[in-house]
């Protein structure tokens, strides 16, 4: 099978394992979704789009091995992996900008408002999304791409991930600003209330740099290099470091930490307008009452 002209695979990929991390995909994913509809925390979604290309990736995977040269399984399989950690990154930016939004406050870091940093997070990431999602379409958008094909999209990749890796730099400065900024305003006072959630974000972000920079390192490489042809690199650096993105926040779900609306940008929104509304209406009756003794006082 492996390294054979019509097959798309470069090694004998292992049926078995590939099932067992659908089943272990399986195990956070569907949690989260009960989770996010139990504790009403609807930005979630994000993360659970991650999680779930990420399953349907590993169903793919298993569905290439048994039709080793079949490009319509291989190539969304590449297509989901590659693509799905930009949506858990997308989470863990939200996720930083409600604290922030929560916990400091001033709101800001930076000198900017906590759903501003949000804004930029998802901006560069959904660039950096387009960029990789232009890039898998020259690697496995035809059934047999030219060379041509494979350098320019091996090119434009490394920008999207080189991209990626620049916002999670972004994200390490925040991450310390936001620190410091709540130490100097309440010192130690309060901390246990967000600080593990804090390290699992931290963390969450270490094991998708890990997983860039071998992506990276995959497509810097001649082809086909050591990383394409060796499944144990694809899992030990791809699959294996993404699994905690998700199960992490199974165990210390943000709810622990903003439970109900608090942390909600559209919640605040809408507080805001009703309290706008209420001071109009109030400003209004304080007129109404000031023309009737006007009158009043005329009359008499």
């Amino acid at each position: 099978m492996a390294g054979s002209d019509d097959s798309a695979w470069e090694y004998d990929p292992s049926l078995p394992a590939a099932a067992l991390f659908v089943a272990l995909w399986s195990l956070t994913v569907f949690p989260h979704i009960y989770q996010m509809f139990a504790t009403r925390k609807w930005y979630m979604w994000t993360l659970i789009f991650g999680g779930a290309w990420e399953l349907v990736g590993f169903i793919f995977r298993i569905l290439s091995i048994k039709n080793p040269t079949s490009i319509g399984y291989a190539a969304p399989h590449q297509a989901l992996i590659i693509l799905a950690p930009i949506w858990i990154a997308a989470w863990d930016y939200m996720t930083l900008g409600r604290l922030i939004h929560v916990f400091l406050p001033t709101q800001r870091a930076f000198g900017l408002p906590a759903r501003r940093i949000t804004l930029l997070f998802v901006t560069g990431d959904i660039v950096s999304f387009l960029i990789q999602l232009v890039a898998t379409n020259f690697l496995v958008g035809d059934d047999e791409p030219s060379a041509h094909d494979i350098k320019l999209g091996t090119n434009i990749i490394m920008g999207g991930l080189a991209l990626q890796l620049l916002m999670f730099a972004f994200f390490i400065a925040v991450s310390v600003r936001f620190e410091v900024l709540y130490n100097r305003a309440f010192g130690r006072d309060g901390r246990s209330r967000w600080f593990a959630l804090m390290k699992c974000l931290n963390v969450s972000c270490a094991c998708i740099v890990l997983r860039s920079v071998y992506r990276i390192a995959e497509f810097a490489s001649p082809y086909p290099g050591p990383l394409v042809t060796h499944e144990i690199a694809f899992y030990l650096l791809e699959a294996l470091p993404m699994l905690p993105t998700l199960f992490l926040f199974n165990w210390w779900h943000p709810a622990k930490v903003m439970p109900g609306q608090e942390g909600s940008f559209r919640a605040e929104k809408k507080r805001l307008k009703m309290e706008r509304k209420q001071k109009a209406a109030a400003e209004s009756q304080g007129d109404v009452e000031m023309m009737g003794a006007r009158e009043e006082t005329r009359t008499t």
